[in-house]
């Protein structure tokens, strides 16, 4: 534990000061998914619903914990300082785990902070309800799993990271983030609802409508991120041991 909370402090230390050397990058990125969720609420009917706002809320983590893993171990193979991460004596999950970590916690208080101000400033009704934070951390422990995923492909094919936009903006598609997901194509819909994302967010706009979930509503929620995480970890190690087996690709 004090070796992960050392790492986690490092982590932290590491990440802001990248963000204040690249901050006109962060910037830039959050005026693009202004314009991207303004478009949304001004062109569809559901800009008035006070529960809108939390499907950006819950993708932007989302994309943020699948694809930061990714650009991350892409850059550090890049830069040729990857292999000093294989030979720490740290496990390289647990240095997936504690970068994850540290983005997904300064990244959420930003886009809390950024979506809550900017719905406010374009006049969008914004609700909130303390049950929202357990179900968005259930959700996003399933996207863990996930996250899992993706790093072990960039561990083993750099170019992985090129693909995270695109999964990105797949689950603000597919996750019902802009339309129900009732609304989509049957096969889409089905392919939705296989996301933790999914569910995570129908569940947390039932409750700023003033519904309660049931408890059949967080097992299964629970169940599908529990899935997810497990599915990410096998996924993770037989990718890991593939790689140990056959070597790593460092080229981009």
């Amino acid at each position: 534990m004090k070796a992960f909370l050392i790492l986690y402090r490092a982590e932290m230390r590491r990440y802001l000061a990248e963000t204040r050397v690249y901050l006109s990058s962060y910037v830039s990125a959050m005026i693009v998914t202004a314009i991207v969720v303004a478009m949304f609420v001004f062109s569809t009917d559901f800009g008035s619903d006070p529960a809108y706002w939390v499907g950006f809320l819950f993708w932007n983590a989302a994309a943020t914990l699948i694809s930061e893993s990714c650009v991350s171990i892409s850059a550090d193979k890049q830069s040729g300082t990857f292999t000093q991460l294989m030979l720490r004596p740290t496990s390289m999950l647990t240095q997936i785990t504690v970068k994850t970590l540290t983005w997904s916690v300064v990244n959420i208080i930003i886009d809390v902070v950024f979506l809550v101000a900017f719905f406010l400033l374009i006049g969008a009704p914004v609700g909130f309800a303390w049950p929202v934070i357990p179900i968005a951390l259930i959700t996003f422990a399933g996207l863990f799993g996930l996250t899992m995923v993706m790093a072990s492909l960039t561990i083993l094919f750099t170019k992985t990271a090129s693909w995270c936009d695109l999964i990105g903006y797949a689950m603000m598609f597919l996750g019902g983030v802009t339309v129900p997901v009732e609304q989509l194509p049957m096969p889409l819909a089905a392919a939705g609802r296989l996301l933790p994302i999914t569910p995570g967010i129908a569940m947390s706009r039932a409750v700023l409508h003033g519904e309660s979930p049931t408890v059949l509503n967080w097992l299964l929620l629970s169940g599908q991120s529990l899935a997810f995480v497990l599915g990410g970890y096998v996924v993770f190690q037989l990718i890991m041991r593939h790689g140990r087996r056959h070597g790593i690709r460092m080229r981009y």
